[in-house]
């Protein structure tokens, strides 16, 4: 037989199957509100105006709470995903023995 932890398995494979789902799904919402925002319309044009006039308002420090918990977020995944990966090692190392 196959010497595979299905949890490793599933865990691969979903990771696989939502970042192909997420990737497309912002791809076709920006190439959607790209469409939308590039017609010639007057109230379009009015409305792609707003949209970057609001976009160049926008201050680093009204977001900056939000941005440091999506860094922390992201320390935290990095540092999981290398204790996996140690965990793996480890789990190998034992099984070789």
């Amino acid at each position: 037989m196959f010497d595979v932890d299905l949890f490793t398995f599933f865990r691969y494979v979903l990771s696989l199957i939502v970042t192909i789902y997420a990737s497309i799904v912002i791809f076709q919402s920006a190439y959607s509100w790209y469409i939308w925002l590039a017609g010639t319309d007057r109230y379009t044009a009015v409305l792609r105006r707003y949209v970057i006039v609001q976009g160049l308002k926008l201050r680093f420090r009204a977001f900056f709470g939000d941005v440091m918990l999506c860094l922390l977020l992201s320390i935290a995944f990095c540092l999981m995903w290398r204790a996996q990966y140690l965990l793996d090692r480890i789990n190998e190392t034992v099984a070789a023995r």
